[in-house]
């Protein structure tokens, strides 16, 4: 067990019997009563932020949260199945357990690496993440007919049909890096 001032960013702790991990710490309080400890948390299944103040006194357990290479086989109306890189054993995942939710989906394609979040020791899987970047072959751009001054950026489709934008010397199919957390161009590969 642990109190508020001892909890890092980054950590899971158990709060109200839920997983949550630690975003945002802040200290606070007034100059005659006791420090308050204002802990900003995102919960570890479904994303949800919350803001909560602690006292020093308080205490919860902090939880492991162990992340592991998968590989993503297909996705069915509901599940994704994934492979353990390590074990190849099969794991299916729900969808909506996918971090960043339905906006990520259009990036996701058979065959990429993702990664399992698990909760130690009981919990087990929680929720999974595509990689913040991945290489993608670009299926159409919209041409511009008139030249603007400086950097310009055009809508293109990607394969798998997803929408980004990009600088408008990319051409269809060329292979480009795209930040998939920022759904933005990012290089060539």
């Amino acid at each position: 067990m642990v109190g508020p001032n001892a909890v890092r960013i980054g950590q899971v702790i158990d709060y109200q019997n839920t997983p949550q991990i630690v975003v945002g710490k802040d200290h606070g309080g007034t100059g005659r009563g006791a420090a308050v400890i204002k802990l900003t948390m995102k919960h570890a299944v479904t994303g949800a932020r919350t803001q909560v103040r602690f006292r020093g006194s308080d205490e919860f357990e902090v939880m492991t949260l162990i992340q592991r290479d998968f590989q993503h086989l297909y996705s069915d109306e509901s599940k994704a199945h994934l492979m353990d890189m390590q074990t190849f054993e099969e794991l299916s995942m729900p969808l909506e357990n996918l971090e960043g939710g339905k906006d990520k989906m259009a990036f996701l394609e058979d065959g990429m690496d993702v990664v399992v979040q698990v909760l130690d020791p009981e919990l087990g899987p929680i929720s999974w993440r595509l990689p913040a970047r991945h290489a993608y072959k670009v299926r159409s751009v919209e041409v511009r007919v008139a030249k603007d001054k400086g950097a310009t950026y055009v809508p293109a489709i990607l394969e798998n049909g997803a929408k980004v934008t990009v600088p408008d010397f990319i051409k269809p199919g060329e292979t480009i890096i795209v930040d998939i957390d920022q759904a933005m161009y990012v290089s060539r590969a």
